[in-house]
């Protein structure tokens, strides 16, 4: 029986591995985050390489050459975990009981405007590109997480984005448009429909149901879905409803049931984004309602994803939590 993919498309988890390795630890993964991805049922995780604004511009190809170093070392002393560059590799960690890892860019800082080093990543094994954070680079504008966002945030990609969108094509590697703009999603649309290829949004919820910027409008949502594409779930309180009352699991999963019934369970997926459990970054979140939904994964796992399960199809709940964004990963990374 093939072994059931539980993905979460997006987990900065590499800042806590390689700040904790600096202190001195070892075998992270297997001590810190094993536990709660077991519990949760999380069997495949997308680990973003994110760089603090502290480090830019200069320190963010240092720091993200450092996060890869440091995630490497911390797998040889963790065999429970394996660094995956394919689905095909993904399926064989799951079906040997391991933890699948996907690297990722989360913003192209590390790439300054030298397209040559996006070789260097994917030698190195990053296999998924997010164009941007919520901020400027040498490729796009990042999406503002302010609603009144000033005109000049709104540009499209530039001449590198364009030619960093064509060389992760080319190489095999998954464009990420989660925190990319509203103009920058059409370019990249439009670039990869030219191609054929299927992209993703790996965190990121509707907007129709909660205003943020950093949602999709319904015809970002409609374009994910034609091209073949899928939106992973956020559980960030702001992403899933304005008022905190209503930041529940039940407000997120009208955000899945909202995609499902207009583009079908094979346009989504979870991203959960959960940040307030790292220690890298849990000191930006407000316990009163601007943090996540769930304390960790096992959290996650009991009041999310078992609800996927109980309100799906089998056939839908397996698409939404692992085979969607692995499809998607089949058509452009092991081609």
């Amino acid at each position: 029986m093939k072994e059931k993919i539980i993905l979460d498309a997006h987990f900065d988890m590499l800042l806590d591995v390689l700040a904790f390795r600096r202190r001195g630890e070892r075998a992270v993964l297997e001590r810190r985050f094993l536990p709660d991805l077991c519990a949760g049922g999380v069997n495949a995780v997308v680990c973003s390489i994110f760089i603090l604004d502290e480090l830019l511009p200069e320190g963010a190809l240092r720091n993200a050459l450092d996060q890869i170093s440091a995630l490497r070392a911390d797998l040889d002393e963790s065999p429970s975990f394996a660094l995956c560059v394919s689905a095909r590799g993904c399926r064989e960690a799951a079906a040997s009981g391991r933890v699948a890892l996907f690297l990722s860019l989360e913003g192209a800082e590390p790439l300054g405007r030298d397209i040559l080093l996006l070789r260097v990543f994917y030698e190195l094994g990053v296999r998924l590109v997010g164009l941007s954070w919520s901020r400027r680079n040498y490729a796009c504008d990042g999406v503002s997480f302010d609603e009144a966002a000033p005109a000049s945030s709104q540009g499209s990609l530039t001449s590198f984005g364009r030619a960093l969108v064509a060389e992760a094509c080319r190489l095999g590697m998954v464009v990420d448009v989660s925190h990319l703009n509203d103009a920058g999603f059409r370019e990249v649309c439009d670039m990869l429909k030219e191609r054929g290829l299927p992209f993703i949004a790996s965190h990121s919820n509707c907007r129709e149901l909660a205003p943020s910027p950093r949602n999709l409008a319904e015809w970002q949502l409609e374009a994910l879905a034609a091209a073949g594409g899928a939106a992973g779930m956020n559980a960030y309180g702001p992403f899933v409803a304005v008022e905190r009352c209503e930041r529940t699991p039940e407000t997120l999963f009208a955000h899945l049931d909202s995609i499902i019934k207009r583009y079908g369970a094979r346009s989504a997926g979870i991203g959960l984004d959960l940040c307030a459990c790292l220690e890298s970054l849990s000191s930006g979140y407000d316990e009163g309602g601007d943090t996540d939904l769930f304390k960790n994964h096992a959290d996650a796992g009991e009041r999310f994803i078992k609800m996927i399960r109980e309100r799906l199809s089998a056939d839908d709940a397996d698409a939404v939590l692992g085979e969607n964004f692995l499809r998607v990963f089949e058509r452009v990374i092991d081609q």
